[in-house]
């Protein structure tokens, strides 16, 4: 497993992430992470969790990566690792997560949060433990035009995603609960760079939160 802490990458086996999985409560696995900045926050504010932050672009990670590598006395988060992995090719020693965050997808994510790719959602669900928490967020503007990633899915509606998409998800061990709107409140406290800067651009930012369970297959 790639583990980025800042300019470096370095290897953390099997043996390394379970002695510190075994350190922690629960384990939040933040995907398509970004810059990062959700899971410093999730780190900073639940220090009894483990928080990893996995994205497939290094770079983006790499500020964030040194902040929580740093000394804790000089600000640094033991509890948080990020990890340089696309969420169609996860690593091996990943294993039970406790609470899944896919926050504002894109590119080949969205498409495969849509249902698109089944198999990455499989192998999500295969990371964590029984009754792991999810949420997920959805850019509504990404179909005000739609991007070519929303394919031909109309713009989910808490209906329409109970649904249409729930059973989609469903195949794949991710159970629904609960579709709903964001208010500026909630999508403030989600704590990401993109939210913010979608924010800064628009009079209202339109957020669909999913939230629910997840169960593996194997």
């Amino acid at each position: 497993m790639r583990r980025v802490t800042g300019k470096q990458v370095v290897d953390l086996g099997p043996s390394e992430f379970a002695e510190l999985r075994a350190r922690h409560v629960g384990a939040v696995l933040d995907v398509g992470t970004g810059d990062g900045k959700h899971a410093l926050h999730l780190a900073r504010t639940h220090p009894d969790h483990l928080v990893i932050g996995l994205d497939a672009a290094k770079d983006n990670l790499r500020k964030s990566a040194a902040k929580s590598a740093a000394s804790p006395r000089k600000g640094g988060l033991p509890n948080l690792l990020y990890i340089w992995a696309a969420a169609e090719q996860l690593p091996a020693e990943l294993r039970e997560i406790t609470e899944l965050h896919v926050l504002m997808p894109w590119g080949s994510l969205l498409r495969g949060i849509l249902g698109d790719d089944p198999a990455m959602l499989s192998g999500l669900a295969n990371l964590c433990a029984p009754d792991a928490r999810f949420l997920i967020t959805l850019n509504l503007h990404a179909w005000r035009p739609p991007v070519p990633e929303v394919g031909d899915n109309p713009e989910p509606t808490p209906d329409s995603a109970t649904e249409s998409l729930g059973p989609l998800l469903a195949a794949a061990g991710w159970h629904l609960d609960e579709a709903a709107y964001l208010d500026a409140d909630a999508i403030a406290a989600l704590a990401t760079s993109w939210t913010r800067r979608l924010n800064s651009s628009r009079d209202q930012l339109e957020v669909l939160a999913l939230t629910g369970v997840v169960n593996p297959s194997r």
